[in-house]
């Protein structure tokens, strides 16, 4: 199959599969619903603490503005003079469009196009945005190991503990292969050897760049305790969301259980894990003694926080248009003070 035919072939399966998505998302999420009963998760919403949610808001703002000031730390290591507004800004809007665009990649996306404008190709910030991703994932997974490593034994769920140590294990490895360039060069050599240069040579530039932080070892080290904070802060989200609800259970459940819940969302199966997240959480949240109320209704509630933050970046999304065209129109009339001719000055009569 060529290449326009494939490419063809995509075009006419990306509708249906997004379709199917959300149909499969709802499916799931009315099914979920109907098992913990619609009446009693309604009650319970309607008992949550306000300081407790403000709270708990205020926590999850706090990680995203750490979040998005480790990205532009990363960027900067990279060569990119992003100022760090900017990359708040544009990390925001991608925290909106992941929420509101049916591909789990589409703020990603969002946010490597925005910061581009201030890189000479985008190859520098895809790397950024890359290892922001990676060091989160071995973080979070760390986190998991070693906080929920109490709670194992009264559990049993050494299934789900050796999930996480092989993410833990394959996050561990990818990083490792940044710092050798031979392991990288391996995934350059098959597009080259199918004569697919303008590929290869695209990765071998993402490959030089994401091997560059192997002298940056004072930024990967902030970037690791920025994204600890980062990952800590949205795991006492769910805590502190259980605490409005009055559900009391120790924090090294939720270490064990978000990391789960996390890596489950993030499978291109659902519409922004919608129906999966709560359908796991049900099952997971059981075994720490939870009602099904409250295990639906914590990861719930926590999603709407998170929606409700992300709208911050669909309003620096939407005001894009106005603040460009004020910003032109002073930039013209700067243009005009300086164009118009200094008047003379009347030479006096002889």
């Amino acid at each position: 199959m060529n290449a326009p035919a494939k490419k063809g072939l995509f075009h006419r399966l990306k509708i249906p599969l997004i379709v199917l998505k959300i149909v499969l998302s709802f499916v799931l999420f009315a099914y979920v619903v109907a098992k913990v009963s619609p009446g009693n998760v309604w009650s319970l919403l309607r008992t949550a603490h306000p300081q407790l949610l403000l709270l708990a808001a205020t926590l999850f703002l706090f990680s995203n503005l750490v979040g998005s000031w480790l990205w532009a730390r990363l960027l900067r290591a990279q060569g990119v003079p992003i100022p760090y507004t900017k990359a708040a800004a544009y990390y925001f809007v991608g925290l909106f469009f992941n929420n509101f665009l049916p591909s789990n990649i589409g703020g990603d996306i969002a946010r490597i196009s925005d910061a581009s404008k201030y890189a000479t190709h985008v190859s520098p910030v895809f790397s950024a945005t890359l290892m922001d991703r990676l060091i989160g994932v071995l973080v979070i997974a760390f986190l998991a190991l070693v906080t929920s490593f109490t709670v194992l034994d009264r559990l049993h769920l050494y299934a789900i503990y050796g999930v996480m140590l092989v993410i833990f294990l394959l996050a561990v490895g990818l990083l490792a292969a940044v710092f050798h360039r031979g392991v990288l060069e391996a995934m350059e050599r098959p597009f080259r050897r199918l004569g697919a240069r303008r590929i290869a040579a695209a990765i071998g530039r993402l490959m030089d760049d994401l091997h560059g932080y192997r002298t940056q070892a004072g930024t990967l080290a902030v970037a690791f305790l920025a994204s600890t904070v980062v990952q800590v802060s949205r795991i006492l989200v769910h805590y502190v969301v259980g605490l409005s609800l009055g559900v009391r259970v120790a924090v090294s459940y939720y270490f064990l259980f978000v990391p789960v819940l996390a890596a489950l969302i993030s499978l291109p199966i659902s519409l922004n894990g919608i129906g999966v997240r709560e359908g796991a959480a049900v099952v997971l949240f059981q075994m720490a003694g939870m009602t099904h109320q409250e295990s639906f209704a914590i990861p719930f509630l926590t999603y709407v926080l998170s929606v409700l933050i992300s709208l911050l970046g669909g309003l620096i999304f939407l005001t894009r248009p106005p603040r460009r065209a004020l910003s032109r129109h002073l930039e013209r009339r700067r243009m005009q003070k300086r164009e118009v001719p200094a008047p003379r000055e009347q030479e006096e009569p002889i």
